[in-house]
């Protein structure tokens, strides 16, 4: 695990399908650079844990995940919209941290979190690119998000304060991703994927 690019991760994911996308992507950027993805947790030499804000429970279940793998000494990145809503939260000290819209980072934050660095790669930016390498967790569907954050402002949901206000990716971006995986023949299906589908395009003047 010492050596760049030669340590098994594993990848936890909650929520949505926007954010089992994110951990696709993720899981592609990894296994590009020659780290293994790894099906038992116990056995990985990382924990990559993709998080989910939208209500309560999935945000307990995170902080059990997260408090087993302290339990298990594992070195341990904390993605998605929890890190990215609250990085103050009790359950994420010690871990390194992965905003939304960095997980064309990913690599580098497991690197250094191997290396026994903690960082926070929290910053908003542009989207990641849709052709980025990806591993499918189910290889007969592709799901390719639409946008990022929404239109609303749900009493309920801590969605909005992590991912922000809309951002929708270009049509040519969604269409190339979507020709790439119809020549898969594996494909059998394509999700499309996004916080607030019915608000595509508005920031774009897509009408």
């Amino acid at each position: 695990a010492g050596v760049p690019g030669t340590a098994s991760v594993w990848v936890k994911t909650f929520g949505c399908s926007h954010n089992s996308s994110d951990s696709e992507y993720m899981a592609g950027q990894l296994e590009q650079y020659g780290y293994r993805i790894a099906e038992d947790s116990r056995e990985a030499d990382l924990w990559l844990v993709n998080t989910c804000t939208v209500k309560n429970p999935s945000e307990t279940a995170m902080v059990n995940i997260v408090n087993k793998g302290k339990q298990l000494e594992k070195p341990m990145v904390v993605a998605g919209c929890v890190p990215q809503g609250d990085k103050n939260i009790k359950a994420l000290a010690g871990a390194s941290l992965l905003g939304v819209a960095q997980i064309d980072r990913v690599v580098e934050a497991v690197e250094e979190t191997l290396q026994g660095n903690r960082v926070q790669l929290l910053t908003k930016k542009d989207l990641p690119r849709l052709d980025l390498p990806k591993v499918r967790r189910n290889r007969h569907i592709e799901i390719i998000p639409l946008s990022t954050g929404c239109l609303g402002n749900c009493t309920y949901c801590k969605t909005k304060h992590a991912r922000g206000e809309l951002g929708s990716y270009d049509p040519d971006a969604i269409v190339a991703r979507a020709k790439t995986a119809a020549a898969d023949p594996e494909v059998r299906e394509i999700w499309l994927s996004s916080e607030d589908t019915g608000a595509y395009g508005r920031d774009l003047g897509i009408k």
